[in-house]
């Protein structure tokens, strides 16, 4: 898609190499440009794979996402469901949250794609099925070897996912704090599927009873033009200490109720990263964000915040080139001052209390998914 408009620069035209074209990738080159279109111009990102590809994910684009995107001049036209009520399930009892137009569950597939083509619409140089290898430090720059060229850059940004190369080349001490995730999409079933027609999510909490330290969720999607459920479980292990509990048998229990025979071979997984506030996440010349960094620990909020990764990463690359201090010794303490930071502190303590017994599930609930305009 992109390679052709690319092969016009050389590789010493680089500054900056963002890796990932996710979410968090493309709104960083989508910040930069907005903030500093000729610095822009010096960034080349590349994806391992090529448009469209499909990435594990619940697809809700919710809580301060609308805003982000209007910020960005962006007006996504994609297949969707909006969706105004999150139902909350913890075992007999029920809470609906109502928000108009709380989420627009998307595909990642779509989604990634349609930002990816904005972004090339406004100079965006992308380079697909580019593989990140290594980097090493050299005096004043980062060199960077792909599966294809080798660059010497000033910068270069991780933003390449929960099981991030970048980060795993920074050889970081942080501890490897990762959800186990299960999904599977099945066409609606509207005797046992509300939530299409109802335009809800349902999130079942019940499974923390037995130990679960996450939920279950049924959410409504579109996909190849028909109604879709997609049915998901995530386990965050903040205490992982814990015992664990058998995963495969709590979604069959869930899936079963609702009439799906699917195999289990045909389950989906991905392990999606959360952090801890001292976790380390620059190096000289090296920035992470998105997924590298984590997601929020609570309840798995992900492309909200991926966006605003990006408003955070285009900010410390603007400043470490005005000031001509490639260091981000003070990145960490940018992301703590940023809504991204902030919000993230607040999910964290939610989920220390949530998952040790020490909060009302409900309670919890309300306070990760009630948002204000920000």
């Amino acid at each position: 898609m992109a390679e052709k408009e690319s092969k016009q620069h050389s590789n010493n035209d680089y500054e900056i190499m963002i890796v990932g074209g996710g979410p968090a990738g493309i709104s960083t080159w989508l910040h930069l440009y907005k903030y500093n279109p000729e610095l822009a111009s010096k960034c080349v990102l590349i994806e391992k794979e090529k448009y469209p590809r499909d990435k594990l994910c619940g697809g809700g684009v919710g809580a301060w996402s609308p805003y982000v995107l209007k910020h960005l001049g962006i007006d996504l036209k994609l297949p969707c469901v909006s969706v105004s009520d999150i139902e909350f399930i913890f075992q007999k009892d029920v809470f609906t949250l109502h928000q108009p137009n709380m989420f627009m569950m998307i595909q990642r597939t779509d989604f990634d794609h349609e930002l990816a083509k904005i972004a090339i619409k406004r100079g965006l140089q992308l380079y697909e099925n580019e593989e990140f290898h290594d980097f090493t430090n050299q005096n004043d720059c980062v060199k960077v070897k792909t599966n294809k060229r080798n660059y010497t850059l000033k910068i270069l940004v991780g933003a390449d996912g929960s099981l991030s190369r970048v980060r795993r080349k920074m050889n970081l001490s942080n501890m490897n704090h990762l959800a186990q995730t299960l999904e599977i999409y099945a066409p609606a079933d509207t005797k046992y599927d509300q939530e299409y027609d109802k335009r809800k999510i349902t999130v079942d909490m019940t499974p923390q009873t037995k130990g679960l330290q996450g939920y279950v969720w049924h959410v409504p999607c579109i996909k190849d033009n028909k109604p879709y459920i997609g049915h998901g479980l995530a386990d965050f292990r903040v205490y992982q200490e814990k015992p664990k509990v058998n995963l495969k048998e709590i979604f069959s229990k869930e899936l079963q109720q609702r009439n799906i025979t699917i195999e289990q071979k045909l389950w989906r997984s991905h392990p999606i990263r959360w952090p801890q506030k001292d976790d380390v996440i620059s190096k000289p010349h090296v920035i992470l964000a998105g997924d590298a960094v984590g997601i929020e620990p609570a309840f798995g909020g992900g492309i909200h915040f991926a966006l605003s990764y990006g408003d955070l990463a285009a900010q410390a690359i603007i400043n470490a080139v005005t000031q001509k201090d490639y260091s981000f010794t003070d990145y960490n303490q940018r992301m703590q001052s940023h809504l991204v930071g902030k919000f993230l502190a607040k999910c964290t303590y939610v989920a220390s209390q949530l998952y040790d017994n020490r909060m009302d599930p409900f309670e919890a609930a309300r306070e990760v998914f009630t948002i204000k305009k920000v």
